[in-house]
C-alpha cells in the first residue's frame, strides 16, 4: 500500500506546480515505490522546448528526486496544443 502514498505523492506535488493541467498521471513502474513514469499535460509548456518543460516538471519534484523517494523517473510532457 506504500505504493499508492508515494504516488499520491508525486501527483499532488505536479498539481501544485501545474495548477491548469490537464493531465496528470503518475505511474509506479516497477512496484518498488521508487521507479515512476510521469505524464503531463498543461499549457504551460505551449511554445517550451522539450527540455525546459522536463526541467520544470524535475524542479517540481525536486525534493523527492533529492531525498531518494523517486530512484528513477521518466517523463512525459505535452502542451495542450
Amino acid at each position: 500500500m506504500m505504493s499508492a502514498m508515494v504516488v499520491e505523492q508525486i501527483e499532488a506535488l505536479l498539481r501544485a506546480a501545474f495548477p491548469g493541467a490537464a493531465e496528470v498521471a503518475v505511474i509506479d513502474r516497477t512496484g518498488g515505490d521508487d521507479h515512476f513514469q510521469v505524464r503531463v499535460v498543461s499549457s504551460e509548456f505551449d511554445g517550451l522546448p522539450l527540455l525546459e518543460q522536463h526541467r520544470r516538471v524535475n524542479e517540481a519534484l525536486a525534493t523527492p528526486l533529492a531525498d531518494g523517494t523517486i530512484h528513477e523517473l521518466r517523463i512525459k510532457t505535452k502542451g495542450s496544443i
